[in-house]
């Protein structure tokens, strides 16, 4: 039994495809611009709400120790920078904040001037810098301009041969201060919160363990792929997306030829003439990979037979709008009905159809019969090509008995969707019971330039049981509308052959 997972990649345990991600991340870089701007508005608001508007008054002075014939030693430049970061201490002491105290006419408490002063020395200048800032402008200024009163007493007192020197006055403040912090604080939080968003996507993204591209599945999947189905728009509200529709658009269709010639080929060179077509979950894509396989081998003048053995949730008939019927594939696994009976040739599309209309409750039994098999086998000199839908492979185990009496597997693998795991495990259980894996179909790949609106809903498989965190991305499907032709056995029609 071969094994399809790349063991080079298991050898190097968890790795980051950094250009995966970020081809995810520009997907949703719309994500992260309105979450930065509301951020940023959540940010400067909250601030705007909890700020208070403070009043500043500034005094600026000058430390001068020089004599006249000092004014050129570079190293008595030094020294008054030094005296400058000196003075700064003493205008910042408590004796000091007392004395501006006693000085203000308002009789300003020592604790408002202790936490509304700041004293700065500008860097690499004798220049000192002293705001006041509270939250009444006339206090601000009081205290500024008590300290112009009384510094110079203080500092004779500690330095008599120094000389401080005002040369920006305090002045009363008609507005209040823009704080930076308030744009600050909103360019934040609106860079903060997409940077959150995108370490979450990150860590969602190492965790699923998703196929991201084609490319990434050809690395991790030691199988061919067959095709990138890319996303296209489905213009046409009553039709479904299938071949023999040219609005669903060249690429798609062309896609689809891709497909057929080499089934074809591979046809050709093993005599294979049964495909069985899957995907590891629900909601992949595979029933309408399956029918537009086999529309696509008609339309190259093949004798093709669909098989809908997907019994627990019939949807062949929905896709080619058949009308309901009576007589289906399990009513001949039971012997309640002839072949020719349950075979419909569909003029409007050139195929054949065995097709259930609504779940049975025992399919893995019916599956399971040796009638199963001998329907499909004496199906196989009837018919070029016999196309046969399944349930997904990792669900449940319908799939893997059918692979016993189908001759290759074709896995179609939806973008961002399946968990790796889960896609070998399909693969290997197709294998080992028999089934050949020619290849393997990406389905859905937004990373087309093809416009890339979603289709709608494939729907439920509800008896399948909820495939948990998957479950979210139902929202693809095709419409459906297509007429059908007269409708016969292959006993009453000629084949094209």
């Amino acid at each position: 039994m071969a094994n399809y997972t790349n063991n080079q990649t298991k050898q190097r345990g968890v790795e980051i495809n950094i250009l995966g991600f970020f081809k995810v991340l520009m997907k949703r870089l719309w994500v992260l611009v309105i979450v930065g701007v509301i951020c940023g508005i959540l940010g400067g608001f909250f601030i705007k709400v909890t700020s208070v508007d403070y009043y500043k008054s500034s005094v600026s002075f000058i430390v001068n120790t020089l004599t006249e014939n000092e004014m050129a030693e570079s190293s008595a430049v030094s020294a008054q920078i030094n005296m400058a970061n000196t003075f700064s201490y003493i205008l910042s002491r408590r004796v000091m904040k007392e004395a501006v105290a006693e000085a203000c006419p308002s009789n300003i408490d020592y604790d408002v001037i202790n936490s509304s002063v700041i004293v700065e020395t500008v860097a690499s200048t004798n220049v000192i810098e002293l705001t006041v800032k509270t939250e009444d402008p006339e206090v601000s200024y009081e205290i500024a301009k008590a300290y112009v009163d009384v510094y110079a007493d203080i500092v004779s007192e500690t330095y008599p041969n120094a000389k401080l020197t005002v040369c920006d006055t305090p002045v009363l403040a008609t507005e209040p201060s823009v704080e930076r912090s308030t744009i600050f604080m909103a360019a934040t939080v609106g860079i903060v919160g997409p940077l959150v968003l995108c370490i979450i996507w990150l860590i969602m993204f190492i965790i699923k363990d998703t196929i991201k591209s084609s490319d990434e599945l050809n690395e991790k999947l030691n199988l061919p792929v067959l095709a990138s189905i890319h996303q296209v728009e489905n213009r046409n509200a009553t039709t479904g997306l299938l071949v023999t529709d040219k609005k669903t658009g060249f690429s798609f269709i062309e896609t689809y030829k891709s497909i057929r010639t080499k089934i074809e080929t591979n046809s050709t060179k093993t005599g294979n003439k049964v495909y069985l077509i899957t995907s590891a979950c629900e909601n992949e894509g595979k029933t309408t990979v399956a029918v537009n396989i086999a529309l696509s081998l008609a339309q190259n003048g093949k004798s093709v037979l669909l098989v809908d053995a997907d019994l627990r949730n019939p949807s062949i008939n929905k896709i080619l709008a058949l009308p309901a019927h009576d007589i289906g594939f399990s009513d001949v696994i039971t012997g309640t009905a002839n072949i020719t009976e349950a075979v419909k040739f569909i003029n409007s599309f050139n195929i054949y159809v065995l097709c259930d209309y609504v779940p049975v409750s025992n399919p893995s039994e019916l599956l399971s019969t040796k009638e199963a098999e001998e329907i499909i086998n004496n199906l196989r000199s009837e018919f070029d090509y016999i196309i046969i839908d399944t349930a997904p492979a990792s669900l449940v185990t319908d799939t893997a008995v059918i692979a016993g009496f189908s001759d290759a597997a074709v896995m179609v693998i939806r973008e961002d969707y399946a968990p790796f795991s889960k896609i070998c495990e399909s693969v290997n259980d197709l294998d080992s019971n028999g089934s050949e894996v020619m290849g393997c179909i990406f389905n859905i790949d937004t990373n087309s330039t093809v416009t890339r609106k979603k289709y709608g809903k494939y729907g439920r498989y509800g008896k399948y049981g909820k495939y948990g965190k998957y479950g979210g991305y139902g929202k693809y499907g095709y419409g459906y509308g297509y007429g059908y032709g007269a409708q016969s056995s292959p006993s009453k029609d000629k084949k094209k052959k």
